[in-house]
């Protein structure tokens, strides 16, 4: 009788030490990616990060500097970061998917009124969340206002 009783532990043991086989991440198709380069678009102006599915290891790279280092910072950058909090609104944004690959383009206009900028950065994902984000950006003049 005893021996019956030990065997439900011995198996809940071996598969704590074991493991159960992790649940595969959700397919992410192309408008998935989409979604989420959007969400990371729309925080640069709102400054709310909490939608970005970013991944932990997560990197930016603008104008060939790495300014992103991990998810996590790259969030932070997004909602309290002086260097976004200049960014009044992102404008004429389109997005196209290839593969796990999404390339954003996009205007933004800045708190000095004379002043936008033209973005062009593409996306990586891994696991469905943003893994590489590399930017390009041009200041423009910006002769009226946005609308």
């Amino acid at each position: 009788m005893i021996q019956r009783a030990i065997v439900p532990v011995v198996l809940a043991a071996l598969a704590a030490l074991v493991g159960t086989p992790a649940a595969a991440a959700p397919a992410c198709d192309d408008e998935c990616r989409i979604d989420a380069a959007r969400a990371y678009v729309e925080a640069l102006a709102t400054h709310d990060a909490s939608a970005v599915p970013l991944h932990p290891e997560a990197t930016r790279v603008e104008a060939g500097i790495q300014t992103g280092f991990s998810g996590e910072q790259i969030r932070r950058d997004l909602e309290h970061g002086p260097q976004y909090r200049v960014i009044e609104a992102v404008r004429d944004a389109r997005f196209v998917a290839d593969g796990e690959t999404v390339v954003a383009e996009f205007a933004l206009d800045l708190v000095v009124p004379v002043v936008g900028s033209r973005v062009h950065e593409v996306f990586t994902f891994e696991d469905g969340r943003i893994r590489t984000i590399v930017a390009d950006i041009a200041l423009t003049a910006r002769l009226s206002p946005a609308a």
